[in-house]
């Protein structure tokens, strides 16, 4: 009688945990998207840093990709554990206890889907509710007129061509970062501190390692160009090719997230006006030649609708040197596509696309625009230069 009653004890037990894990996995999974932006900020500057300290502290000792040596040495072991799991699910079908062996693969399956989720809550999730960054700039909210924009694409363009001036040139005419990435990696760290310091944006000031990816020209398929691992609190960077026009500001982007921000236009705005305020030329040079594409491109659009005539600055001969740069990152990207066409061609996978429909869905499940919250709104750009530039030289 005792005997019965324990196993019916036990059989509840096993529904209930069956019932309650996936709800618990699902709760904390959403849970960022009910927290109110007071306590998201009270954590990401109060108590984030604190938390995220123990990770980042023992990655500062391996110069090495935790995370890409990880995912290789878990892809083999996880399709090996996948078959060792189905000959012993067969087994105990053949034998009995089936039913046993499923309810604690289940449980043990969810207890760790639980944990990933705390962990993502924790070190990226509830940084998606804080205050965006350009509320703490303190911009000026006058009404943008052509003028405006003009004017912002002047000083972005003057900046850019001034600092492109003072970088050095491989055989090919195109420019190349003044230091090792190690260098550039430390220095980009420094960089957003003091921007965010200046500013009084509370951004951790937690040194942070940057990791070189070994296998970044296979990374490269998927288009992307660096990635903050929010479990092992690591920032990777693809240095397969190191675009000028690109580097530093990724450098400063994927920073950003592990010291507290999780929006991509949040680190993009952050990343680029860092580097426009740096001393080195090469940080510069970066930051000023996003903002110039990013208004010449808006100021064009807008002259056409009004009829207005955009100042002729790309087809000036300082512009050169820019359009060397601009090429040679255009014509490795090209390679890269053909490789990722002839992967398609065989195999019947389009990793650009996969990886893009991924990235689009899992920012959009944090509540992102998806894809678009890479882009920087134009009129944070403009406000900028009005705000700190343009109110200085009246």
């Amino acid at each position: 009688m005792k005997i019965e009653r324990k196993g019916k004890k036990k059989t509840a037990l096993h529904i209930v945990t069956i019932v309650v894990l996936p709800i618990l996995c699902v709760a904390a999974i959403i849970c960022n998207a009910f927290i109110p932006r007071g306590i998201a900020d009270y954590y990401c500057s109060k108590i984030f840093p604190y938390v995220s300290v123990p990770m980042q502290s023992i990655n500062m000792f391996f110069q090495y990709s935790l995370t890409e040596n990880l995912i290789i040495c878990l892809a083999p072991a996880a399709f090996i554990g996948l078959i060792i799991w189905s000959v012993i699910l067969i087994k105990k079908i053949l034998g009995h206890g089936a039913a046993l062996y499923l309810y604690k693969s289940f449980r043990n399956l969810f207890i760790l889907v639980l944990v990933g989720a705390l962990i993502f809550q924790a070190m990226h999730g509830i940084n998606y509710k804080r205050t965006h960054v350009s509320e703490y700039l303190n911009l000026t909210n006058k009404e943008l007129t052509f003028e405006d924009y003009c004017k912002a694409l002047r000083w972005s363009y003057l900046e850019m061509i001034e600092a492109r001036s003072q970088l050095g040139e491989d055989y090919n005419g195109v420019a190349h970062m003044e230091e090792s990435f190690e260098n550039s990696a430390t220095y980009a760290g420094l960089l957003v501190n003091a921007f965010s310091n200046e500013h009084n944006i509370p951004l951790s000031q937690n040194y942070v390692r940057a990791k070189p990816v070994s296998s970044s020209h296979y990374w490269s398929y998927t288009h992307i160009v660096g990635m903050y691992d929010m479990f092992l609190a690591e920032v990777n960077i693809n240095t397969d090719y190191m675009s000028i026009n690109e580097y530093p500001i990724t450098l400063c982007h994927e920073l950003c997230h592990a010291k507290g921000y999780a929006s991509e236009t949040d680190c993009n705005t952050i990343a680029t006006l860092a580097c426009c305020s740096s001393a080195r030329a090469d940080f510069r040079y970066a930051g000023y030649y996003e903002i110039f594409w990013n208004l010449y491109a808006v100021t064009e659009k807008i002259a056409k609708a009004t009829g207005e005539t955009v100042p002729e600055f790309v087809s000036a001969s300082d512009m050169n040197p820019v359009i060397r740069d601009m090429s040679a990152s255009v014509i490795y990207w090209r390679q890269i596509d053909k490789e990722v066409d002839t992967i398609k061609e065989r195999l019947g996978i389009d990793i650009k696309e996969t990886s893009n429909v991924v990235n689009d869905t899992f920012l959009k499940s944090n509540g992102e625009t998806g894809l678009e919250s890479y882009n920087v709104p134009d009129s944070i750009y403009v406000r900028y230069y009005l705000t700190y530039i343009g109110a200085a030289d009246v």
